[in-house]
């Protein structure tokens, strides 16, 4: 399953104020894909915005939550084996009562135990938002604020549970240690014996204070970049520089100098994949943002040679990181994805073939596999993977209509217009305006002369 395009769809209901759609495809995302901010960041929008003109009492929660409730209850069991599963027990409960701080921080819990960083951020930012006074929710973000390296941010975070209580002895070492970090990181003070050294430095103070700021001006980059640079030259050696750079230029979308930045911290330290898979992503951000910007304009055929370059070099990185880690099936079905998008479909199905044994991936290996087999004229074979992914499917989800959209193509590539017409119609009486489903119906309708 495509989750971009899910999520695409599900942006779209949320700006019709179809919110319940909107919330039901955020959750199928989230599902799929547990550590995309974008989508659980969506869902919880979509869900707050629902309730817009009026949160519900304490009275319509409690009878409204009673089967999530349970359903919470019975996935805490399996938690540790299955954190992905109580993730979403935790997400269906906030569905009626997006703003509990007891579930989003159950919620932030399991995802952080499961690795899932981008998905216990949210929860634990959604939880501070609402529940401002609790440091708890505060603490649990900015330390993962920290492991993910936004120490400016980290930073913020304790400084406002500082604030709520100024005796809080984890918050403030937090902070201390933190202020430290940005100037040792970022200023060049590594003489330094403590953050109080440091802070004696009125220029250093002054610098920590507008580095701690979340959203920096040109100017304040501009400043960054400078710093870094200098410092580069008192550690040519240094690969952590670089790639505070490469950030850098990356804000300012200066694409050749994070790349170049990147190159030069690459060749310092050798055979680490960590280092050339950043490369990768950064180069991907580059495509994407060069491709916005045609979008923009009025170039189809500059557009469309872009995208082409694009799918070449995505294919290309995807294989490079399969082969570096073969057991690593989330890359296999991207790489998947990717070459039936190339028109690979012999190798696509090589991929697929190992992808659809993992349960995370089966059903939209499935999909895939179905849509493969039937671009070979495979049309039973095909019928056979949407078969089986259609009996994963609860309810009529966009993933079940993906299936049958699927499945009624190659029907009626195959003339079996009555099966494919049924495909279709199932679409139809829930989803009149999914693709081209009406179109397809009346030229089989018409076609049958019925």
């Amino acid at each position: 399953m495509n989750v971009d395009k899910l999520i695409e769809k599900a942006q779209g209901a949320v700006k019709k104020r179809n919110y319940d759609y909107a919330i039901s495809i955020f959750l199928e995302a989230v599902n799929f894909a547990p550590n995309n901010r974008v989508a659980r960041e969506g869902l919880r929008a979509a869900e707050l915005r629902k309730y817009e003109a009026g949160y519900p009492s304490k009275l319509a929660i409690l009878f409204g939550t009673l089967g999530n409730k349970l359903g919470i209850l019975l996935a805490r069991l399996g938690k540790k084996g299955n954190p992905e599963g109580y993730m979403m027990a935790c997400e269906k409960y906030l569905v009626k009562d997006p703003k509990s701080l007891k579930v989003n921080m159950a919620l932030g819990d399991a995802a952080a135990m499961a690795g899932h960083l981008e998905a216990a951020i949210v929860a634990y930012n959604n939880a501070a938002e609402h529940h401002s006074e609790d440091i708890t929710a505060l603490k649990h973000l900015g330390a993962l604020l920290w492991k993910r390296g936004d120490i400016r941010e980290a930073h913020e975070v304790f400084d406002r549970v500082v604030r709520i209580d100024g005796r809080d002895q984890e918050a403030l070492k937090s902070r201390k240690n933190l202020a430290a970090e940005i100037s040792l990181k970022e200023t060049g003070f590594e003489r330094a014996e403590s953050s109080r050294d440091l802070v004696k430095d009125k220029g250093a103070a002054g610098r920590m204070e507008r580095d701690t700021r979340m959203h920096r001006s040109e100017a304040d980059l501009s400043s960054e970049e400078e710093g870094l640079l200098k410092k580069l030259e008192a550690e040519p050696e240094g690969v952590d520089v670089l790639l505070d750079l490469a950030k850098v230029y990356e804000k300012q979308k200066a694409w050749d100098k994070a790349v170049d930045a990147l190159d030069r911290a690459i060749e310092k330290r050798p055979g680490d994949e960590a280092l050339t898979f950043q490369k990768g992503d950064t180069q991907i951000h580059r495509f994407e943002a060069e491709l916005l910007q045609l979008k923009q304009g009025d170039n189809g055929e500059a557009q469309a040679s872009k995208e082409k370059e694009f799918l070449a070099f995505q294919m290309n990185e995807f294989a490079r990181r399969v082969k570096a880690y073969p057991t690593d099936l989330n890359l296999r079905f991207k790489l998947a994805e990717l070459l039936l998008a190339d028109g690979a479909t012999d190798d696509a199905i090589a991929q697929l073939q190992q992808t659809v044994r993992d349960p995370r991936f089966a059903a939209d290996s499935q999909l895939r596999l179905g849509e493969a087999f039937a671009r070979k004229n495979e049309y039973e074979l095909a019928l056979r993977q949407f078969e089986k992914a259609l009996a994963s499917q609860i309810g009529m989800t966009e993933r079940r209509k993906e299936i049958l959209y699927a499945m009624g193509d190659a029907q009626q590539s195959s003339g079996d217009r009555e099966a494919a017409r049924s495909a279709f119609s199932k679409i139809y009486e829930v989803d009149i305006n999914y693709e081209d489903v009406a179109d397809r119906l009346a030229a089989l309708s018409k076609s049958s002369g019925s």
